[in-house]
């Protein structure tokens, strides 16, 4: 993807294959802690998949607004894999109908049909999820109330997916996960963004898929999801200047991303364009976005840039920048870090 915050509201997955990630090897105790699972067999019941695997994080009642949430059991630092997870559901994200009224009906439909082929065991877990539109009314929960609210589209797959554990990751907008799908494993991965420290809360985000102020955030969150958003960085607002950086760092993206696509990189204004991606870096790190899934494509236009201007030295050096952010966001053995690693490589075959 060529947009940094395609994990914004999306998936953010920008390979189309990828192997082992980068575990964790942090030790825990076994009792009582919610496991890493896979939901690839259906299980004679979800208490089943819970203790398949030690896992480094557990289930706890987070806030009242945003019912339970997972937290570290132990710490991680950045580009540490902390999960991976098959999806328990998976729906076409699109059903070709002759009006709008009768794809609803079809996606409704599809739903319940994957609802009902469940254990009895996983469809309560699945029922116990969230339903945006549906809690806190009169209606009644229902599966496809839970799955519109928890499910991912997966990049290049005619299908979404809902994974029991990675649902119950509660938002923020500035996040210390990011997750990617693997079509090759036909799992959802989750990387530590950013160290993260023993007792913390895993938060990923919803979106928007842009950056944007307070303001427009929080009706984003509250129109898609409804809640109110008061996550770090809402309540900061632009005390410290964050509104402010949010709208800068919009503006160099929209400008990056524009010479990216219309192939603009040419050598007239190197030195213009390496600024404004040093500078749209700065401001997501200040602004507490440097991790690999929100900086990797910035990384890779600088090696565009310095490519076209016949600056080697400087095109190696994103480049191995590139594939740090894509290792602590898809994985060592990620196929895009291979690709990386084989380009580093040809340019050493090359002095």
């Amino acid at each position: 993807a060529n947009d940094p915050f395609a994990c914004f509201g999306g998936d953010g997955s920008s390979s189309s294959d990828d192997d082992d990630a980068r575990p964790n090897n942090n030790s825990m105790d076994e009792a009582g802690r919610l496991r890493d699972k896979s939901n690839f067999e259906q299980p004679s019941a979800v208490t089943d998949l819970l203790h398949k695997h030690e896992s480094s994080f557990e289930m706890f009642d987070a806030t009242l607004a945003s019912g339970k949430g997972l937290r570290a059991i132990v710490a991680y630092k950045q580009g540490d894999e902390i999960m991976r997870e098959t999806a328990i559901m998976r729906i076409p994200n699109s059903q070709p109908a002759a009006s709008r009224e009768a794809a609803e009906q079809l996606h409704k439909n599809a739903i319940q049909r994957a609802y009902n082929s469940l254990h009895y065991e996983s469809q309560k877990s699945v029922m116990e999820l969230s339903s945006c539109n549906e809690d806190g009314t009169d209606v009644a929960r229902t599966p496809q109330g839970v799955y519109d609210t928890n499910s991912f589209r997966l990049e290049n797959d005619p299908k979404g997916g809902l994974f029991l554990t990675i649902a119950r990751i509660n938002h923020s907008c500035r996040p210390n996960v990011t997750h990617f799908w693997s079509p090759r494993l036909q799992q959802k991965l989750i990387f530590a963004a950013r160290d993260i420290d023993i007792g913390e809360e895993l938060l990923t985000i919803y979106g928007p898929g842009q950056c944007m102020a307070t303001k427009g955030r929080r009706e984003y969150l509250n129109e898609r999801f409804s809640f109110e958003c008061n996550c770090e960085m809402c309540r900061e607002g632009n005390a410290n200047g964050g509104d402010q950086r949010m709208m800068e760092i919009q503006a160099l993206q929209e400008d990056i991303a524009l010479q990216s696509s219309s192939g603009l990189v040419t050598t007239t204004d190197v030195e213009g364009q390496l600024a404004s991606v040093k500078k749209c870096l700065a401001l997501m790190k200040e602004q507490g976005l440097g991790g690999g899934a929100f900086t990797k494509s910035l990384f890779h236009h600088g090696y565009d840039i310095c490519l076209a201007a016949g600056d080697y030295d400087g095109a190696r050096s994103y480049l191995n920048s590139e594939l740090t952010a894509v290792m602590d966001s898809e994985g060592v053995h990620s196929s895009k870090a291979i690709e990386i690693e084989q380009a580093l490589k040809n340019f050493q075959d090359t002095e």
